[in-house]
């Protein structure tokens, strides 16, 4: 099944606590099949920002589901039937949430009508279309690559004394309401330090320097229930409670992020930071950095502080995080293609 679902609908079904996808047992292979309209709402308002209120997105969520054109109209079928028609007019994304194909024609219609495709796995997205007219202009692209050549490490130290001078808010915050003792000065030093060094290797060795201050500060002030020990990037069966919903919070920000450095026409792929790899969007994860910890660290560490049961519940953990501070990230990727267009200095976002 297919939901064509409006912005007032999204508001409407969302207060109605409204549970309108199927649920047949065969169609259980698909994670999103378990999943209310409330839930999926929740997530693609970070998937999707600004939706225009007379604009649909469109959700294919049934095995087997074929979009192709027909008299103009994009048309999904399922074993040759049709399951809905709608003018292109009156899309403004294409969601994919299961295993489907899509014709051709239909990408070069959504490109004409500036529709987006995003292809989903599990909770992250692995694949968006975005219509050429919003790439990004030869001019910025080529002050990009220069900037990488001449400016990495300047830029790569903004983002990491961005991320530090952060993560000492978040902990300070902490010691001042409640009279921790979490070391916090720590951090507050070497993101000053991090303004004299002249290597991004130096970079690197700083903010490592630094994660082990605040990651030892953040397990005191979770619930030991929660068996955190430390920050673990790698997804596996044995991964805590927190470690988990720290991932899919930061998988949030990154669909919030990389819509922002598109739309102010950079190279998601150029970044200064994370090194290149193919298929990485290495500037979508340096600007990730300066907002981790305002936007998905300290809203996890209150969850957890006010009950510990509330961080494993998946629909609890994305429904804290549907309302990203959208306006502050497009702000800050503005920032940033101004300081590479300009060639002034980036100031990084910092938290108060």
């Amino acid at each position: 099944m297919v939901h064509k679902v409006s912005q007032r609908e999204f508001s409407r079904c969302y207060k109605r606590n409204c549970d309108c996808i199927c649920r047949k047992p065969k169609q259980r292979r698909n994670v999103y099949l378990n999943y209310s309209l409330e839930l999926l709402i929740t997530i693609f308002k970070e998937v999707i920002p600004n939706l225009p209120m007379d604009k649909k997105i469109a959700f294919v969520k049934d095995y087997g589901a074929y979009l192709k054109v027909e008299k103009g109209l994009i048309t999904c079928k399922i074993k040759n039937q049709v399951k809905w028609s709608i003018a292109p007019t009156e899309l403004h994304s294409i969601v994919v949430l299961t295993n489907s194909s899509i014709s051709s024609e239909v990408v070069k219609v959504a490109n004409e009508y500036g529709i987006e495709i995003v292809f989903f796995n599990k909770h992250e997205p692995y694949a968006k279309l975005i219509p050429a007219k919003y790439a990004g202009s030869f001019k910025v692209w080529l002050k990009q690559l220069t900037a990488w050549k001449r400016r990495k490490v300047e830029f790569a130290k903004a983002f990491i004394y961005g991320k530090v001078h952060n993560q000492w808010v978040t902990l300070r915050y902490y010691e001042r309401k409640y009279g921790y003792n979490l070391t916090s000065q720590e951090l507050d030093r070497l993101a000053r330090e991090i303004t004299f060094v002249n290597t991004a290797e130096e970079v690197m060795q700083k903010e490592a320097e630094a994660a082990k201050v605040y990651w030892r500060g953040v397990k005191s002030l979770l619930p030991k229930s929660l068996g955190f020990k430390g920050r673990m990037k790698r997804v596996s069966d044995n991964l805590d409670p927190f470690n988990r919903a720290l991932n899919i919070g930061y998988g949030m920000l990154r669909k919030v992020v990389w819509g922002a450095v598109i739309s102010v026409g950079l190279n998601p792929y150029i970044g200064f930071l994370h090194k290149f790899r193919s298929g990485r969007i290495s500037l979508v994860f340096d600007l990730m950095e300066e907002f981790r910890s305002p936007f998905v660290d300290r809203k996890l560490i209150g969850l957890a502080r006010e009950s510990a049961d509330k961080v494993t519940d998946l629909k609890t953990v994305y429904s804290l995080f549907s309302d990203v501070k959208e306006d502050e990230i497009y702000t800050q990727a503005r920032r940033l293609v101004n300081a590479i267009l300009n060639d002034e200095e980036y100031r990084p976002y910092l938290a108060k």
